[in-house]
């Protein structure tokens, strides 16, 4: 038995605790780093005075470096530790934060945009480590539901940032969403540093020196039993030989990694699209600026209800075939949404109703990706998946605002990018009976080999 699987069945220590509210600050922190433009857009717009496709490219920045941050920075985790690269990570967002508010419009949005691949750099590479941290540490009978947690943490960062910070850019200026993210960038580098425990698996797999040492503390506060050795498996043994990428793209779990690439790609599309556009939609078409964080609430709090409600009863369903359905319902409703016109408050009920089943979808991703993938691939794989996502993410804001410069209405488009939600439902039933037909494969194999064993002992 691996030692995630005791301390998955064991109870959770004040460490594991500690480790999990740590982690799901930090997602928060991404949330409020993600929605910061979707909210701030309007006066972004009305501030450097640039077209949709212009600002489509602002809020396009972030997700550009989350793509980089994710692919090439994330798996340096499996060698520098995922703890480090929490801190670096943290650091960076910070950074790109800093930079921002120094933008005017006599310079144009280019610093603008820098500062909003700095950050996503930092995103990307954080909520890969984040992911597997908590998957680590959190315990068997509430895994469901700090995952759901986990992934409606985004949406509680959207939800705090529009409500609490949003009203205020009115007053102070866009900049001022900017200094916030600033100052709480850099108090989450601190608390990485300070509290964060390394990777139980890295630690497990023998990357450094002191690693048995360091893994025997961990166990000890955790009140497991200390080991002797480290406890090698095959599947570190396979991994070293292979490498981390290879393995994410060999065998059945390359084809996993495929099917999971692509239905992320459509999935984002959707998302982003849904994030960036639905405030300022409503926001321009109402003539009011304000409209805009009332909107980014909305989705938020939708978001955040779609993914407890997944986390409550994903342990009791196939979770592949339950993220697939609420995908379908994601198509429905968003489309409904755009249908229904930008008239207040219809608008924000049936954006909350959409983000309920689209942010739930979320939830189902986060759940399924990290368990495709062995130990030390797990970041790698991870990190890839929810990288290459990020194309459609980078491509929805651009494609959206494009679309509405060109005069598209409100309904098509909305009904427009609400189908590549349904490609992404598609394929992850094909990824259920993939698996379903591997693991039964691997069950005959299994009992094959232990009649053969039998026999011969005979």
């Amino acid at each position: 038995m691996r030692i995630t699987d005791h301390i998955a069945n064991s109870k959770m220590s004040g460490l594991q605790i500690r480790a999990v509210i740590i982690s799901i600050f930090l997602i928060v922190l991404d949330g409020y780093d993600v929605a910061l433009t979707s909210f701030s857009a309007p006066y972004l717009q009305q501030g450097f005075g640039v077209s949709k496709t212009e600002l489509g490219l602002v809020m396009s920045g972030a997700l550009i470096g989350m793509l980089i941050g994710s692919i090439l920075i994330a798996p340096l985790a499996d060698r520098i530790g995922r703890r480090n690269m929490g801190v670096i990570a943290t650091s960076t967002i910070a950074v790109g934060m800093f930079i921002g508010p120094f933008a005017t419009a006599e310079m144009g949005t280019g610093l603008l945009v820098v500062s909003r691949i700095l950050t996503g750099v930092g995103v990307g590479a954080l909520v890969s480590v984040v992911g597997v941290i908590i998957s680590e540490y959190t315990g068997k009978r509430v895994y469901p539901i700090v995952m759901g947690v986990y992934a409606a943490a985004i949406n509680i960062g959207g939800l705090l940032g529009s409500t609490l910070v949003g009203p205020l850019l009115a007053t102070y200026g866009w900049q001022f969403g900017w200094w916030v993210g600033f100052v709480l960038s850099a108090l989450a580098a601190v608390l990485t540093f300070a509290l964060l425990p390394e990777s139980i698996t890295w630690l497990a797999a023998g990357r450094r020196r002191d690693s048995l040492e360091r893994l025997n503390g961990l166990l000890g506060k955790m009140g497991q039993p200390a080991l002797d050795e480290l406890p090698p498996t095959e599947t570190v043994r396979v991994v070293k030989a292979k490498g981390a990428v290879r393995t994410v793209f060999t065998g059945r779990t390359g084809i996993y990694t495929v099917l999971m690439m692509v239905g992320f790609i459509a999935y984002m599309v959707s998302f982003y699209f849904m994030t960036n556009w639905a405030p300022v939609s409503v926001a321009t078409a109402g003539g009011d600026p304000a409209l805009a964080p009332q909107l980014v609430a909305a989705f938020s709090l939708g978001g955040i209800l779609g993914t407890v409600c997944f986390g409550l009863i994903g342990g009791k369903a196939n979770l592949r075939i339950l993220t697939a359905t609420v995908l379908v319902l994601a198509t429905i409703t968003l489309s409904v949404f755009g249908l229904v016109g930008p008239n207040m408050p219809t608008a924000w009920w049936t954006l909350c109703l959409a983000s309920f089943f689209v942010c739930a979808g979320s939830a189902g991703f986060y759940t399924i990706i990290p368990k495709l993938y062995p130990t030390l691939a797990r970041s790698t794989g991870y990190g890839i998946v929810i990288g290459v996502g990020r194309f459609g993410g980078i491509a929805a804001p651009i494609l959206g605002g494009a679309a509405f410069d060109s005069g598209m209405s409100m309904g098509t488009a909305f009904t427009l990018f609400s189908l590549p939600m349904l490609l992404a439902g598609v394929l992850l039933v094909v990824l259920n009976i993939a698996t379903k037909r591997a693991d039964a494969r691997d069950a005959l194999a299994a009992k094959q080999a232990q009649t053969r064993r039998a026999r011969a002992s005979v």
